[in-house]
């Protein structure tokens, strides 16, 4: 009994596209504004964090053991630290080997209260680490809403109007790898012969994948070496093509 061949549906393939796409500009569009504003965030953040100059008054001095070195020279060491307390009344320590009890120095203190003898203010390379990271992520999910919201406008394209292509098979590669034919899946190598659009020219290749009972393509009688397509849409990540058999009417809406 013959395998039913489903109907082509241009035009409900392209509205499902376009409500995909859709929601998955917003998606990204969220991630691209939460990137954004985690990134400022946190140079922000870094750059606000507040830090005054305290005199302090040595209390006492102490010792206390450090783990030191690299991977393999790490030791524990014996540091030599201080107990003082500030003006306003506040305590806090910190590593030291001249300061001795009684003596007067001239301290920074961040808002977390911790003790520095060098003014630790301003943005360093760790602090611009995590903004990097954040930005890196707002330009890939732009770059993908942006794409998602072009293809939102291919609900009433006109198939016919669009930039023609002529695709080739390569039987060659076809027959060569196993893995390109099985039940009921083809993964067919095609190449542009003639082409009507620069975005893609003659020589492109891709790949046209083709599920038995999935696809609006017979292939029960062989597969054609002529393809005719149309391109709708080229973006950074994603290709939209109409192709379909030579002589026929019902174009099919997929990628490439």
């Amino acid at each position: 009994m013959p395998r039913t061949v489903p109907t082509s549906d241009p035009e409900a393939d392209l509205a499902s596209l376009t409500r995909t796409s859709l929601v998955v500009a917003v998606a990204t569009s969220l991630l691209c504004l939460a990137c954004v504003y985690a990134a400022v965030t946190r140079t922000s953040d870094a750059a606000s964090d507040s830090v005054t100059q305290v005199s302090v008054t040595v209390q006492e001095v102490g010792t206390h053991r450090e783990r030191r070195g690299g991977r393999r020279s790490r030791h524990m060491a014996e540091v030599r630290h201080v107990e003082v307390v500030a003006a306003d009344g506040r305590t806090g320590r910190i590593d030291n080997a001249d300061l001795e009890v009684g003596d007067k120095a001239d301290l920074w203190r961040t808002s977390d209260g911790t003790l520095s003898e060098d003014d630790p203010s301003g943005i360093g390379f760790g602090d611009l680490v995590f903004p990097f990271l954040f930005m890196i992520g707002a330009l890939l999910f732009g770059a993908i809403a942006v794409g998602s919201f072009r293809r939102t406008l291919l609900k009433n394209v006109d198939i016919e109007e669009a930039p023609r292509l002529l695709l080739q098979l390569d039987r060659e590669k076809l027959t060569s790898d196993p893995t390109r034919v099985k039940d009921g899946y083809w993964n067919l190598p095609l190449t542009v012969v003639e082409s009507d659009t620069a975005k893609f020219p003659v020589g492109k290749e891709g790949d046209l994948a083709v599920h038995r009972g999935t696809s609006p393509v017979d292939l029960s009688a062989g597969i054609p070496d002529r393809w005719e397509g149309r391109l709708l849409h080229k973006g950074m990540v994603m290709k939209v093509f109409a192709v379909r058999l030579p002589h026929q009417d019902a174009w099919w809406v997929t990628d490439l």
